[in-house]
């Protein structure tokens, strides 16, 4: 499960993504470079199923994957769905791949996407119906959690609005303190979340600007440390015939 958070910059935006999980779950692979449908992108790989939560493409699109609950053997990995998503320019091709899929194949979810110069967007699936929010700025933070999630979301939101509170003005510093902190106890309920048979397992930052999109991700729970490696691609501005 996930909490997930951005800010708009100019042109551009920063996306900040703690992924929780299981501990009987295999690591995640570092981020890579890859392509799908002749599109770059850049993202981790989940070790037990071989999709994404997290990516960002060479057009500046990135999208984000929290579950809505477990899903069953017989149902398709996600993360998979995200790997095809983000094979698209934009936010319409996000919106008309995701109209032609076949949903039923998958357990709940809600992809987050993210676009140079427009809002965030939100792409549903409850189990038995999609959706699409064009204007995703009032649901920040997205949160889920298996445990409590109701109660995870209403205290991660109140977190943010504590550390709002001293700084009103949405910086990314800000964000980073959020996606850290242990409010009111490091637990369940926390956004570094810490239980007996799960946690916050990295942390990725992913930044889109100046002609270019940067991957920074970290193993490992945030609070401890946030070593970790940056990945980098240029933006493309022209055709998709043009880019590749």
């Amino acid at each position: 499960m996930c909490t997930v958070s951005w800010i708009h910059q100019g042109q551009g935006y920063q996306l900040f993504c703690n992924r929780d999980e299981q501990h009987t779950r295999r690591p995640a692979s570092k981020p890579q470079l890859l392509t799908h449908h002749g599109i770059r992108f850049l993202a981790p790989i989940d070790g037990d199923f071989g999709g994404t939560w997290i990516a960002v493409n060479e057009f500046g699109l990135s999208l984000a994957l929290l579950n809505r609950g477990p899903g069953s053997p017989a149902q398709i990995s996600r993360g998979l769905l995200v790997m095809n998503l983000i094979a698209g320019p934009t936010l319409a091709d996000v919106a008309e791949r995701f109209a032609t899929s076949n949903l039923s194949d998958f357990a709940p979810f809600t992809v987050l996407g993210l676009a140079p110069g427009a809002p965030a967007a939100l792409f549903g699936w409850d189990g038995s119906e999609g959706g699409v929010v064009a204007d995703a700025g009032p649901y920040m933070p997205l949160v889920s959690s298996s445990l409590d999630p109701e109660g995870c979301e209403s205290r991660r939101r109140a977190t943010l609005e504590r550390i709002l509170a001293k700084s009103p003005a949405l910086r990314p510093g800000a964000l980073l303190a959020f996606h850290r902190s242990h409010a009111p106890v490091a637990g369940v309920h926390s956004v570094c979340m810490h239980r007996d048979d799960a946690q916050t397992v990295s942390f990725t930052w992913v930044t889109v600007e100046d002609g270019g999109a940067n991957m920074y991700y970290a193993a490992g729970s945030p609070c401890r440390s946030l070593a970790g490696e940056s990945l980098s691609l240029a933006l493309c501005s022209g055709p998709q015939t043009q880019c590749a």
